[in-house]
Parts: C-alpha cells; sequence; structure tokens
C-alpha cells in the first residue's frame, strides 16, 4: 500500500447533520405543514435539534419529537 503525501477530501462525499444525527441514533422527529401534510421525519437526538431540522426543511407547521 502506498502512502500519499497529503490527504484529499472530496466535499461531495461529505456526510450532512442529519446523516451524522441518524447514524448515532436518536428518537423520532416528524414536521407537519399547517394543514397537516408531512413535510419531513427523520431521526434527532433532541426536540431543539428536531425544531431546528423542521426550519431547515421549510416547514411551517408543528413538528413532534418522541415515539409516535
Amino acid at each position: 500500500m502506498k502512502k500519499l503525501g497529503k490527504l484529499l477530501i472530496n466535499p461531495e462525499k461529505l456526510m450532512k447533520n442529519e446523516e451524522l444525527i441518524s447514524l448515532r441514533g436518536g428518537t423520532n422527529c416528524a414536521c407537519m405543514y399547517a394543514n397537516h401534510e408531512w413535510c419531513m421525519t427523520g431521526t434527532a437526538s433532541s426536540g431543539e435539534v428536531c425544531h431546528e431540522m423542521c426550519i431547515a426543511a421549510g416547514c411551517n407547521g408543528s413538528w413532534l419529537y418522541g415515539g409516535y
């Protein structure tokens, strides 16, 4: 195996925050538009993170965190 003098990082291969959270584990997180249509579901480490994920996804309604 050859040793490389430099480490190259491909920005296209970097994991997004949501992907890291799902790897780490957490609790169900879901966001809903005001008309009760689902906007986003995923896994979050806390209720605050769930709320931030909903805002980042552009959801403008309510959010649920926990076992549902």
